[in-house]
């Protein structure tokens, strides 16, 4: 998508999330009655594992536990709208730090994110000084669990950008899904400013179907890549299925990223599967990500893990996940990991 596309998508989605911020309890005047309400939930993640040949200089080996912590503090005041305050502290390092549950940054609790979402007619309008570029996304590319290692959509959806943002989303009766959100990366610094000239501006857009049983999106996302960083442009889709003859679902998903200047193009192809077996949930994935005319940096990689319920608020997910190695002379990573995940 060109960049003056963008601009102009940018100031379109601009102008119906101001209007909506001036008057969201109006829309629901008719909620007057209604009883502010806070609710506090979170979790907490214990994992220990040893990853074999771990991190690009094969000595990353030795068993070792991190953890993460995270607290969503939501809060209504018409009973349609929604305050959302996340915090978290994490200490993740080494070969386990991709995990799917890996916060770092320390131990003191940090603000991840803060934002406010209320409905306009038939559309949900959020908007805060802290959001994150996945934070609203209305089209569902993969009911893969990610619970473990490999998730799908790693550009796409990357959720690596965060600043003041703006977001819309849209659904109708027949499963048809929408949105499109707006972050500005230096939007907290006075020096940069929302939507400024040396600052990173991202914004993404998503169109799909949720259906009973399967669906499937689209993701397009670009960063302008004027803060100073290289921008980009991606393109995601990918599709899910849970046949009614057997208790499992499949998703397939397809994601590719078109940094500017010379860094190289990237694709990545996700295959995923849950099954639910006994007690718990078996689940497999693999992917494969190739960059373009640099075949030493194409990466394979496989998971599989059981997770399995031993009250309604702890979950133990032993799993084991390969990575191909694009260090030359280099062994792959091979980790066995145990997870325990602690939910209120």
């Amino acid at each position: 998508m060109c960049e003056d596309t963008m601009k102009l998508f940018q100031r379109l989605l601009v102008a119906p999330a101001a209007l909506g911020l001036m008057a969201p309890v109006a829309v629901n005047a008719d909620t007057a009655a209604f009883t502010s309400t806070t609710s506090l939930s979170g979790d907490a993640y214990f994992t220990v594992g040893s990853v074999g040949d771990g991190g690009t200089a094969d000595n990353q080996e030795e068993m070792y536990m991190q953890y993460a912590y995270g607290l969503d503090i939501d809060s209504s005041f018409t009973g349609e709208d929604l305050l959302h305050v996340g915090i978290e502290a994490g200490n993740a390092s080494g070969p386990l730090g991709n995990m799917d549950s890996a916060i770092s940054g320390g131990d003191s609790l940090d603000v991840a994110s803060m934002f406010y979402t209320f409905p306009v007619g038939d559309l949900s309008i959020t908007a805060g000084p802290k959001l994150l570029q996945d934070d609203v996304l209305a089209a569902t590319t993969s009911a893969y669990s990610d619970d473990f290692r490999l998730g799908a959509m790693p550009y796409s959806q990357a959720g690596d950008e965060e600043g003041p943002g703006l977001a819309v989303a849209w659904s109708n009766d027949n499963g048809v899904v929408a949105s499109a959100s707006f972050i500005s990366v230096g939007g907290a610094d006075s020096t940069k400013g929302i939507g400024g000239d040396n600052a990173d501006d991202v914004t993404t857009v998503t169109l799909g179907y949720n259906g009973d049983g399967f669906g499937g999106g689209l993701v397009i996302a670009s960063n302008d890549g004027e803060g100073g960083t290289t921008g980009y442009d991606t393109f995601g889709a990918g599709i899910y299925y849970s046949p009614e003859s057997i208790p499992a679902t499949f998703s397939v998903a397809y994601d590719s990223k078109d940094p500017e200047g010379t860094a190289k193009d990237k694709t990545d192809l996700f295959i995923g599967v849950d099954y639910e077996v006994g007690p718990g949930t078996l689940s497999a994935a693999w992917n494969s990500t190739e960059v373009d005319g640099n075949s030493a940096l194409d990466q394979t990689g496989f998971e599989v893990s059981y997770t399995y319920a031993v009250n309604d608020n702890v979950t133990v997910s032993p799993g084991f996940f390969t990575i191909e190695e694009t260090t030359a002379g280099k062994d792959d990573d091979a980790g066995v990991v145990v997870e325990t995940a602690f939910s209120f």
